[in-house]
C-alpha cells in the first residue's frame, strides 16, 4: 500500500480515469507543461472526456486546448490509470504516492528558458502508461529524466524558494515490492540525479516533503537503484568529499527553514506504525539519525493508513487540538498568518488545505483499490474506487475551486470540514463516528466483491461499484452536515430529539481560555472601551471633516482659493 495527501490550496482536485489506448504507427506522446490549478489539462489526447474543453464550466474563462511543450515516441498501447494532480494507480496494480522535497539544484523547464522537458507529474503518468512493476517504473522515469531533463515545482522566485520545491519523491508499489524514489535536476539543467531504495516487506517509510534515503550502495541492486551521475554531481559541486560514506540526503537536500516541518511528521508516522519504537521527535534538519524505514508492529490495513493521515499529533506535546491557537473548541487547523516572519505553527499530517488524499492498495486478482477522499483527511470519507473501472464517478471527476457545486464530493466534504471545525471538540466525534461506520461498510463490500469477482464482467462491476460507493459517501456526508448544523450551532449543543422539547445546552468556554482572553481580569472590557473610544474619535473626526468640507465648498463658491 501507499498513501498521499495532495496538500494544495489552489490545485485541481478532480480524480479522473485515463483509459487504455491504442496508438498508430509513428505516434508521438505529447508532453504537457506543469499545471496544477484547474483545469490542469484541456484537450482530448488523454482520452478522458472530463478534460474536453466543451465539458468544462462556462462563465469563468474561455479555456482552449493546451499546447504541448514537447513529445516522445509513443508505444503501440498504453495502460489505463487513475490520476489527480499526479498519476496514482494503473490497471496493472502499479501505484504511486507523491511528496515535494527541497533540493540543492534547480532548473527551469524548456518552455520557460531552460532545457528540462519533464516534471514529476509527467514522469508519473508516463510510468503508469507504460509499465507494470515498480522496478520498471523507476528505470523508465530515471532514464527519461536523464535523457530529456527534469525540473521541479518552482523556478521563478528567489534561490531558496526555487530550491524548496526542486526535488520530488514518489512512493511506488506493485504486487510484490515497495520503493521510495527521489529525483532532482542535475547541475547542467538538462538531465537529472535520482536514487531509489526498496523497503523490506515488513516495513513502513514516511516521506513528509523531505528526502529520507541516506547511505546508498548501488552495488546492491536488490535494494538500490540510481543514476550513473549520482556521485559525480555531488563531488563536483562540493556536496560530498568523495571519501566519506555517501549520504544522498546530506548531499542533495536543501536545508529547510523549519527543521521540524518534515521530521516531526516522519517521526509521528513511524511511531504510530510501531508504538514501541524508541525514536526521538527531535533530530537535525535531515533526520540523519532516523531510519529509512521501520518494521510495523502489526500487519497494517488501509484503515490504519487512513488513521495516520487524519492525525494532528493528538496525545503528544504537539497536539494541535490543544492550546490557545486551537481556540476554545479545539480546532486543529492552523491557517497561514499572511506574512512570513520566520515562525510557524506545527505542521499536521492532516491539513485543511488538502485537495484530496488516498490510500492505494494493490491486489493480485485485478481488484486493486483506491480509497480516495476529496478534501482534508480528517474531514473526508475514504471511498473505494477501482483503476479497472471504465471511468471515475462524476462526483469525483468534476468540480473546481471556481464555484461551489453541491454535486462535487470535494465540496460536500469541505462543507462538513468547515462546519465541524468551528466547534471541533463537540462536532468532530460525530464526524469520526460516521467515518468509521461508513468506511467499515465499504470494506465489507470490497471483501464481498473480491470474493465473488467475475472476470468477464469485472470492468462493468467495478465501475458500478465505484459509482455506488461515491453516491453513498455523498449521501452520508450530506446527512452529516444536516446533523452537525442541528446539533451544534450558535454556541449550543442540542440533544434529546425524541422528547417533546429538545435540550439546548450552552457549550460554554473552558476556564483556561477565559483566562487567556482576559475575561477574569476585565481586560476584555478595557479592549471594548478602547475600541468604543476609537470609534467615537473616528466618528467625531468624520463629522468634523464633513462640516469642514461643506464650509470649504461654501468658501470656494465665493471665489476664494482653498488649499487642500
Amino acid at each position: 500500500m501507499t498513501t498521499q495527501t495532495n496538500d494544495c490550496s489552489s490545485c485541481d482536485f478532480r480524480i479522473v480515469k485515463i483509459p487504455p489506448q491504442v496508438h498508430g504507427p509513428n505516434a508521438t506522446r505529447p508532453i504537457w507543461p506543469a499545471i496544477q490549478y484547474f483545469p490542469r489539462y484541456v484537450g482530448s489526447a488523454r482520452g478522458a472526456p472530463e478534460y474536453d474543453a466543451k465539458n468544462l464550466p462556462r462563465g469563468h474563462f474561455n479555456w482552449s486546448v493546451y499546447e504541448p511543450v514537447g513529445s516522445l515516441p509513443q508505444p503501440n498501447t498504453t495502460f489505463g490509470y487513475i490520476e489527480g494532480v499526479y498519476g496514482i494507480l494503473n490497471d496493472h496494480g502499479l501505484g504511486f504516492g507523491e511528496s515535494t522535497c527541497s533540493a540543492k539544484l534547480w532548473t527551469k523547464p524548456a518552455y520557460d528558458g531552460g532545457q528540462a522537458l519533464l516534471d514529476i507529474a509527467e514522469l508519473s503518468r508516463l510510468a503508469l502508461e507504460r509499465t507494470q512493476s515498480a522496478r520498471s517504473a523507476i528505470a523508465l522515469m530515471g532514464s527519461l529524466a536523464e535523457t530529456y531533463g527534469y525540473y521541479g515545482g518552482y523556478w521563478s522566485g528567489e534561490d531558496d524558494d526555487n530550491k524548496a520545491e526542486a526535488g520530488e519523491t514518489l512512493t511506488i508499489i506493485d504486487e510484490s515490492e515497495a520503493w521510495v524514489f527521489h529525483i532532482l535536476p542535475d547541475d547542467t539543467g538538462a538531465s537529472a540525479v535520482w536514487v531509489a531504495q526498496r523497503l523490506p516487506p515488513t516495513d513502513v517509510a514516511a516521506v513528509a516533503n523531505a528526502f529520507i534515503i541516506h547511505e546508498v550502495d548501488l552495488s546492491d541492486a536488490t535494494t538500490f537503484l540510481g543514476s550513473a551521475n549520482l556521485h559525480d554531481v555531488a563531488r563536483r559541486n562540493g556536496f560530498w568529499d568523495g571519501h566519506s560514506v555517501f549520504d544522498f540526503t546530506r548531499a542533495y537536500a536543501h536545508p529547510p527553514a523549519n527543521p521540524w516541518y518534515s521530521t516531526r511528521r516522519q517521526w509521528r508516522v513511524l511511531t504510530l506504525a510501531n508504538p514501541a519504537l524508541t525514536l526521538s521527535p527531535h533530530t537535525d534538519a535531515n533526520g540523519s539519525d532516523y531510519p529509512f524505514s521501520v518494521p510495523a508492529a502489526t500487519r497494517l490495513s488501509a484503515a490504519d493508513l487512513m488513521r495516520f493521515q487524519r492525525d494532528h499529533y493528538e496525545g503528544t506535546p504537539w497536539d494541535l487540538t490543544q492550546g490557545v491557537a486551537a481556540g476554545a473548541y479545539g480546532n486543529p487547523d492552523r491557517y497561514e498568518t499572511g506574512h512570513w516572519d520566520g515562525n510557524e505553527f506545527e505542521r499536521a499530517i492532516s491539513i485543511f488545505r488538502a485537495s484530496y488524499s488516498y490510500v492505494a492498495s494493490v491486489a493480485e486478482n485485478g481488484t486493486s483499490v483506491l480509497w480516495v477522499g476529496p478534501y482534508a483527511p480528517h474531514g473526508t470519507l475514504f471511498t473505494p474506487v477501482y483503476p479497472l473501472a471504465s471511468r471515475m464517478p462524476s462526483a469525483l471527476a468534476t468540480g473546481s475551486l471556481l464555484e461551489y457545486n453541491a454535486s462535487s464530493l470535494f465540496w460536500t466534504n469541505a462543507v462538513v470540514g468547515n462546519t465541524a471545525a468551528r466547534f471541533y471538540k463537540f462536532a468532530h466525534p460525530v464526524v469520526a463516528a460516521v467515518q468509521e461506520a461508513v468506511e467499515a461498510e465499504f470494506l465489507a463490500g470490497l471483501t464481498r466483491l473480491r470474493a465473488t469477482g467475475n472476470a468477464t464482467a469485472l470492468v462493468e462491476r467495478l465501475t458500478n461499484e465505484g459509482d455506488a460507493n461515491v453516491a453513498a459517501a455523498q449521501r452520508a456526508f450530506e446527512d452529516l452536515f444536516a446533523t452537525l448544523m442541528t446539533r451544534f450551532h450558535d454556541g449550543y449543543v442540542v440533544s434529546n430529539f425524541t422528547d417533546a422539547v429538545p435540550v439546548v445546552t450552552p457549550m460554554g468556554y473552558p476556564d483556561w481560555w477565559l483566562t487567556a482572553a482576559g475575561y477574569y481580569d476585565g481586560s476584555h472590557q478595557a479592549q471594548y472601551l478602547l475600541v468604543t473610544a476609537w470609534v467615537a474619535i473616528v466618528l467625531s473626526a468624520a463629522i468634523g471633516f464633513w462640516f469642514g468640507q461643506r464650509s470649504n465648498r461654501h468658501v470656494e463658491r465665493r471665489g476664494y482659493v482653498h488649499l487642500k
